[in-house]
């Protein structure tokens, strides 16, 4: 069985948005994580900050189906 999710890529990441969008829906595995989506999208796993539901989440955890996923570089500044 498959779970769907909303992706929301900003920043940097939107190089990595298939067809140019960056909100999408993606199609997964049901048990699917946070790991599995970086490896899809091709973004670094030790370079990023996830939210779900406005809260940020580890690599390990596994995705409901219909959450929305935002994704964004790590911000600095001064």
């Amino acid at each position: 069985m498959n779970i769907e999710i909303n992706v929301r890529l900003y920043g940097a990441f939107k190089n990595h948005a298939p067809g140019d969008q960056t909100d999408f829906m993606l199609v997964l595995e049901t048990g699917a994580t946070l790991g599995d989506v970086l490896g899809k999208l091709s973004i670094p796993e030790d370079a990023h900050v996830a939210l779900v539901n406005g809260r940020r989440i580890a690599n390990d955890v596994q995705f409901e189906n219909g959450i929305t996923l935002v994704l964004f570089p790590p911000v600095s500044g001064g």
